[in-house]
């Protein structure tokens, strides 16, 4: 992992206030001095999740998940601390410097590499279709399509030649190894020569580009009826699926608070070529969570446009369903989703064509939001088409199924309203209906959280209770240990109520802690005031990342705690109400003596052992021995008595 300044650290963690970081994802209330909502990382109907901000921290009471915004991203984003903090970085206005050439910079390098194949394919697919002879079967299809060629230039549509290895004969006269190819994914391996061929062969080729414009694979459309339709490019060192969107470079720079998604490449190209160019489209059978949330980030309102046939109306309920439980969960993105309808089942490529654009403004303009499309939906797919008669037996299920869907009680009551008159019932029996499915719902999904997190649990216990930690080359790098088994130890997480007392003054009174005139250096905590290994290697990170400043302290701390215990608890619960405890103390010269009245009572606990331990060996010593034991016990005494002196001033 590269070396991450530690002033670059407190910077990202300085400008990303806890707050704004969980306040993306989550919709937080104050109580007091916290702020709490309901936890995104599992299922819960009362908020037990809680962001204090002057700590910098948060806290679920619930699953017991907790940090700083830092490990808040890596959990939600699924990210790893560096890219965790090169996300913040972004976000809050952090330049974030490469540093050092380690295992992190070599998978960096080997990113860029594939970046770099990627782009050699799309100027090699680029040339290959304006090649007189040889793109010709691609021109025809682009013809019959109405591509013109500024649109077929601004997505830099191309053409995979038919030959087995023109493309990775290139490459590997560029210098390109075999594992690299792979890596890109736009190669598959040969089961008879074992070796790599190009993936693609006579495909329109549609390069797919992340929000910023590097191409991060390719779709291949057939050019006849042959199967499969498509084939894209597999996951990848820089690309999965579920996290990006086809054409969201383009759609994300109109900086429009809509947009539209719909099902496929050649649909996504007709909209922006006929003005709509606030239009992604999904990269594959469902679309997911992530891509919801990067909708979010540039737009307040997403209109789908889902295939009229029978597939396609099956992933608009999936998407429906997804998508409404992701938004129960993080009630931070406040986006609107509409789903709209081409007339006669087109889809809207074909009716720009045969009705041009200002005629498809309307389809978009009367695209229903998801409740009524719900409603709408529950009514038709119940009706017999001929007689018109509606089974109302399907119709309560369908119905009630989807109401309990809805993210806010509203939308689930205009439902209930609505289906009230057809069902023959009021609109509180059919709204508490859609309630039990609801609550059904879940229950299932806490069952399958609880599930999760209690294998989640299991492997925090095995992880720490092998864990050891040797002194941190960088205290501000959380790194996982990596030793072979036979190298780890117990660890005693022991510490006595004092020891864990003088640990949480000492971080709150933060820069408190280097003002000469209230603490002597010499009562500065340090490791050995400590009896077990988990508060040492605590206060020896502490002494490393204290600078005199308050601003990011527990933030910073937040991460060891996460890794740790005390007592056979998690650190970070143990220090989280012993530091919450000390705070309580509203004056800084009273806190002060409450710490060094803990540091003295620690450090004559210590003294005590030691003479014990020295009273054992004088009773077996010689008259040598004896004598300097009893010259360190002597010194023991008035350093005693010199704390309890002190102790009695304070």
């Amino acid at each position: 992992m590269g070396l991450i300044p530690e002033s670059v650290i407190d910077e990202v963690l300085t400008r990303a206030d806890i707050e704004s970081v969980v306040g993306r994802y989550v919709l937080l209330k104050r109580q007091g001095g916290n702020m709490w909502g309901l936890c995104p990382f599992h299922s819960e109907k009362t908020a037990s999740f809680s962001v204090n901000p002057s700590k910098g921290i948060y806290k679920c009471f619930g699953c017991g998940k907790g940090g700083n915004a830092i490990s808040f991203i890596m959990e939600i984003e699924h990210l790893n601390y560096p890219e965790a903090i090169r996300h913040l970085g972004g976000l809050y206005g952090v330049e974030i410097p490469e540093t050092g050439y380690s295992g992190d910079s070599i998978q960096k390098e080997e990113k860029n590499r594939v970046k770099d194949i990627l782009k050699e394919a799309a100027k090699f697919y680029y040339k290959s279709f304006n090649d007189p002879d040889i793109g010709r079967p691609a021109r025809e299809y682009a013809v019959k399509r109405c591509l013109t060629k500024q649109t077929l230039d601004n997505f830099g549509i191309g053409y995979s030649p038919m030959a087995r290895s023109a493309l990775y004969d290139l490459l590997k006269s560029k210098g390109y190894k075999d594992e690299e190819l792979l890596k890109s994914g736009i190669f598959a391996v040969s089961p008879k020569t074992n070796k790599p061929y190009d993936l693609f062969r006579g495909r329109l080729m549609f390069p797919i580009f992340d929000s910023f414009g590097t191409i991060i694979a390719f779709g291949g459309r057939a050019l006849g009826d042959e199967k499969p339709k498509y084939i894209n490019s597999p996951d990848s060192l820089v690309y999965n699926k579920q996290n990006h969107l086809y054409a969201m470079n383009f759609a994300r720079k109109e900086q429009s608070k809509q947009l539209i998604v719909v099902e496929g490449y050649m649909d996504a190209i007709a909209m922006h070529a006929a003005g709509f160019k606030n239009t992604v489209a999904a990269l594959g059978t469902s679309f997911t969570d992530s891509q919801l949330k990067l909708c979010a980030r540039y737009a307040e309102e997403v209109v789908f446009f889902f295939d009229a046939d029978n597939a396609g109306q099956k992933a608009a309920l999936r998407a429906i369903k997804m998508m409404m439980e992701y938004l129960k969960k993080l009630t931070g993105i406040n986006i609107r989703i509409r789903i709209a309808k081409v007339p006669d089942g087109k889809d809207p490529d074909e009716y720009i064509k045969q009705n041009g654009a200002e005629k498809f403004k309307d389809v978009v303009r009367n695209a229903l939001y998801v409740e009524d499309y719900l409603l709408e939906r529950a009514k038709n797919d119940n009706t017999d088409p001929e007689t018109g008669s509606l089974d109302r037996g399907k119709y309560q299920e369908d119905i009630c199924q989807y109401g309990s869907w809805m993210n806010d009680e509203i939308k689930m009551s205009r439902m209930a309203g609505e289906a009230a008159p057809l069902l023959g019932a009021t609109q509180q029996a059919v709204m508490s209906q859609m309630q039990k499915y609801s609550s059904i719902e879940d229950k299932r999904q806490a069952q399958a959280n609880s599930r999760s997190l209690e294998r989640e649990r299991k492997e925090d216990i095995e992880r720490r209770n092998i864990e050891v930690f040797d002194e941190p080359s960088d205290p501000m790098v959380p790194e996982e240990v990596s030793a072979p088994a036979s190298d780890f130890k117990k660890v005693n997480d022991s510490a006595t109520n004092e020891e864990i007392a003088l640990f949480a003054y000492a971080i709150s009174l933060g820069s408190a802690l280097a003002d000469k005139k209230l603490i002597n250096k010499t009562d500065i905590i340090r490791p050995d005031d400590f009896s077990g290994d988990t508060l040492r290697e605590l206060v020896k990170i502490f002494l490393n990342i204290y600078d005199g400043r308050n601003e990011t302290l527990y933030a910073r701390m937040s991460d060891y705690f996460s890794r740790l215990t005390i007592n056979g608890m998690p650190a970070e619960d143990v220090m989280l109400r012993a530091v919450e405890s000390a705070d309580k103390c509203p004056d800084v010269k009273v806190k002060s003596d409450m710490y060094l009245a803990f540091l003295f009572k620690v450090r004559e606990s210590i003294i005590n052992r030691e003479e014990e331990r020295l009273l054992n060996l004088l009773a077996s010593a010689d008259e040598q021995e004896k004598s300097k034991i009893n010259s360190m016990l002597s010194r023991l005494s008035d350093y005693k008595l010199n704390l309890r002196k002190r102790i009695g001033e304070l």
